[in-house]
């Protein structure tokens, strides 16, 4: 990728600084001895663009004339690091965590560079990163986190891409996604340890049964006014949503947000087993939430509304896999009615 189209890639997602016109009385000149000394001239190109262009020589000439090579684009608030990311430029990349650069500075939105790989599908990228003390548990100003950002299904994904004139290639993509998740596995455990919310979503069932000694089991997400149960069945972790139900969890319990239940999520998302499950708890098959949806309605969306949504709550999902699973649960629904 060229610098001036990776200058455009940023550029999108900032507001340029409007610069104001301004004018000065003449001064008097002062005399040539009390005249401070011209700043040095900086290198070029400038540290962007030898980022960006994979310029290991131009890298090096500002790292002697002091650049700072954290330094955010006074324009479009990229770092460094991360023009190495986007451009694909791992040895320039390795020359600046050797020579100094953080690899968790941040750009102008709060994401980093593990970030930035993470969205792109880059596992070299992301292995360089991790190896110089990158912190995976890092979120952007919105709060994504790289599990965020890679669990963002490919028409969102596409459609960023679009926006920034990024070229990618969807089976490449979600190749190098998963291989970033599975070198982050042990890392995600190690988190989930201590957060029930994430140690549901993932599976980390040791980890929901040890928290659960000092939890409510019917607490809402505070950010999200999800109940665990309904987090649980959205990632289809089936075996946590028993453990769940088995300690006291209100299969009816209703999310703060829109009123939905479990059953309106496991509909949703496809997951027959876990449908099933809540029914012979006793879920309300009628149950609707606060706009009027009914379990069987989530069930009934096309693929086009399901993967929007999904999407919107980052929640990864397959065509195939969901509708077959819609399929059941409509069935499954309609035989209680």
């Amino acid at each position: 990728m060229s610098y001036p189209r990776l200058f455009a890639v940023a550029a999108l997602s900032l507001v340029l600084t409007n610069l104001a016109c301004t004018t000065t009385e003449a001064v008097k000149p002062a005399e040539a001895e009390d005249a401070p000394p011209a700043p040095p001239a900086q290198p070029l190109p400038d540290l962007w663009e030898a980022a960006g262009e994979g310029d290991v020589d131009a890298l090096e000439r500002h790292r002697q004339a002091g650049t700072n090579l954290n330094g955010l684009h006074p324009d479009a608030g990229f770092t460094p690091l991360v023009a190495t990311v986007v451009a694909q430029q791992n040895e320039a990349m390795e020359w600046l965590l050797a020579n100094g650069a953080d690899a968790n500075a941040r750009n102008g939105d709060g994401g980093t560079a593990l970030i930035a790989a993470a969205f792109l599908g880059l596992p070299e990228a992301a292995r360089i990163l991790l190896a110089s003390g990158a912190d995976p548990a890092a979120s952007n100003d919105e709060g994504q986190t790289l599990w965020d950002i890679a669990a963002l299904d490919w028409e969102t994904t596409s459609y960023i891409a679009n926006l920034l004139e990024l070229e990618l290639e969807r089976e490449a993509l979600e190749a190098g996604r998963a291989e970033i998740l599975q070198m982050l596995e042990p890392q995600l455990a190690a988190l989930s340890a201590d957060d029930i919310w994430l140690a549901t979503a993932t599976g980390n069932i040791e980890a929901v049964r040890t928290l659960l000694a000092d939890v409510d089991v019917n607490q809402r997400n505070p950010d999200t006014g999800t109940t665990l149960l309904t987090l649980a069945a959205l990632f289809g972790q089936t075996e946590i949503a028993k453990l769940l139900l088995d300690v006291g969890a209100d299969v009816n319990g209703r999310n703060y947000q829109n009123g939905s239940s479990a059953l309106h999520a496991a509909a949703f998302i496809g997951q027959a087993d876990i449908v099933q499950l809540l029914l012979e708890h006793g879920a309300d098959v009628d149950a609707m939430s606060d706009d009027g949806g009914t379990p069987l309605g989530a069930a009934e969306l096309n693929w086009n509304a399901t993967q929007t949504l999904a999407g919107m709550l980052q929640i990864p999902v397959q065509e195939d896999a969901v509708m077959t699973g819609k399929a059941k649960v409509v069935e499954l629904l309609k035989a209680q009615q």
